[in-house]
């Protein structure tokens, strides 16, 4: 009768045994998973953050292209301004030389008469 009362109480000891190692690998496998997520997550963020630096910086890059060529846009508007002041002044310049030109033929023909 001890015997068979020590066998049951080892066989209950490793059936025991047996669930709680059961019990813990769930546990373990469960606290993998996490640690698993937690780091998916981790990873997620960092290449999150860095699109959105990326994207800053694309931004960024456009503004700066833009404020450019509005700078060059106000400046070849400014030559043509130039350049038209200029084609006006040279025009007045030859109709004066015309004008002139013509006094002295007038006068010419004057002294002639």
């Amino acid at each position: 009768m001890k015997k068979i009362f020590a066998i049951l109480a080892i066989a209950a000891l490793g059936t025991s045994a047996a669930q709680a190692q059961t019990q813990v690998a769930p546990t373990d496998t469960a606290q993998a998973r996490l640690q698993m997520q937690q780091q998916r997550t981790a990873d997620a963020k960092a290449t999150l953050a860095s699109q959105k630096d990326q994207a800053t910086a694309s931004s960024s890059a456009v503004a700066d292209t833009k404020a450019q060529l509005r700078q060059q846009k106000a400046q070849l508007k400014e030559q043509e301004v130039a350049a038209k002041e200029a084609r006006r002044q040279e025009k007045i310049a030859k109709q004066a030389l015309r004008d002139e030109k013509k006094r002295t033929r007038a006068a010419k023909q004057a002294t002639k008469a």
